[in-house]
Protein backbone atom coordinates (compact mmCIF):
# COMPACT_ATOMS: atom_id res chain seq x y z
CA UNK A 1 0.00 0.00 0.00
CA UNK A 2 1.07 3.67 -0.16
CA UNK A 3 0.52 6.73 -2.30
CA UNK A 4 0.38 5.66 -6.00
CA UNK A 5 2.34 7.30 -8.78
CA UNK A 6 0.59 9.64 -11.13
CA UNK A 7 1.40 8.58 -14.72
CA UNK A 8 2.24 11.72 -17.09
CA UNK A 9 -0.97 11.12 -18.98
CA UNK A 10 -2.69 12.71 -15.87
CA UNK A 11 -0.59 15.44 -15.48
CA UNK A 12 -1.59 19.10 -16.91
CA UNK A 13 1.41 20.86 -17.92
CA UNK A 14 1.65 24.60 -16.31
CA UNK A 15 -0.14 26.01 -18.65
CA UNK A 16 -2.74 24.45 -19.21
CA UNK A 17 -3.50 24.29 -15.69
CA UNK A 18 -2.97 28.53 -15.18
CA UNK A 19 -5.27 28.26 -18.10
CA UNK A 20 -8.22 26.26 -16.10
CA UNK A 21 -8.03 28.59 -13.34
CA UNK A 22 -10.63 30.77 -15.13
CA UNK A 23 -12.94 27.80 -14.30
CA UNK A 24 -15.13 28.57 -11.70
CA UNK A 25 -15.82 25.13 -11.48
CA UNK A 26 -12.66 23.65 -11.46
CA UNK A 27 -10.95 26.59 -9.02
CA UNK A 28 -13.78 25.26 -6.15
CA UNK A 29 -13.06 21.85 -6.63
CA UNK A 30 -9.36 22.60 -6.06
CA UNK A 31 -9.05 24.35 -3.36
CA UNK A 32 -6.79 24.81 -0.52
CA UNK A 33 -7.59 24.81 3.43
CA UNK A 34 -7.02 28.04 4.44
CA UNK A 35 -3.90 29.39 5.94
CA UNK A 36 -3.37 29.23 9.15
CA UNK A 37 -1.76 32.06 11.13
CA UNK A 38 1.91 31.07 12.71
CA UNK A 39 1.99 30.20 16.26
CA UNK A 40 -1.09 28.90 18.36
CA UNK A 41 -3.84 29.75 19.41
CA UNK A 42 -5.88 28.66 16.04
CA UNK A 43 -7.76 25.44 15.25
CA UNK A 44 -5.88 22.90 12.85
CA UNK A 45 -7.75 23.01 9.65
CA UNK A 46 -6.38 19.15 9.19
CA UNK A 47 -7.67 17.48 12.53
CA UNK A 48 -10.68 19.68 11.69
CA UNK A 49 -11.46 18.34 8.65
CA UNK A 50 -11.09 14.65 9.81
CA UNK A 51 -12.55 15.26 12.90
CA UNK A 52 -17.10 14.49 13.24
CA UNK A 53 -18.93 17.80 13.25
CA UNK A 54 -20.03 16.79 17.06
CA UNK A 55 -16.82 15.71 18.16
CA UNK A 56 -15.14 17.30 21.15
CA UNK A 57 -12.70 18.66 18.98
CA UNK A 58 -15.18 20.59 17.13
CA UNK A 59 -16.72 21.78 19.82
CA UNK A 60 -14.05 23.48 21.52
CA UNK A 61 -12.87 25.18 18.30
CA UNK A 62 -16.62 25.79 17.39
CA UNK A 63 -16.84 28.55 20.51
CA UNK A 64 -13.53 29.65 19.83
CA UNK A 65 -14.09 30.11 15.74
CA UNK A 66 -17.35 32.61 16.50
CA UNK A 67 -14.79 35.42 17.78
CA UNK A 68 -11.73 33.83 15.67
CA UNK A 69 -11.93 35.00 11.65
CA UNK A 70 -9.04 33.01 11.21
CA UNK A 71 -10.42 29.60 12.70
CA UNK A 72 -14.03 30.70 10.88
CA UNK A 73 -12.62 30.68 8.13
CA UNK A 74 -11.46 27.04 8.15
CA UNK A 75 -15.29 25.86 9.76
CA UNK A 76 -16.60 27.76 6.55
CA UNK A 77 -14.75 26.06 4.51
CA UNK A 78 -15.34 22.75 5.29
CA UNK A 79 -19.16 23.65 5.23
CA UNK A 80 -19.04 23.39 9.10
CA UNK A 81 -21.52 25.54 11.41
CA UNK A 82 -20.54 28.46 13.52
CA UNK A 83 -24.08 28.35 15.16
Amino acid sequence: MGMEAISDRERLGLDKLVAKMIDQRFVISHRRLPQRAAGGGHVDPAVLALSPPKSRYVRKWRRHARRCSTCADAFRYLGLSLG
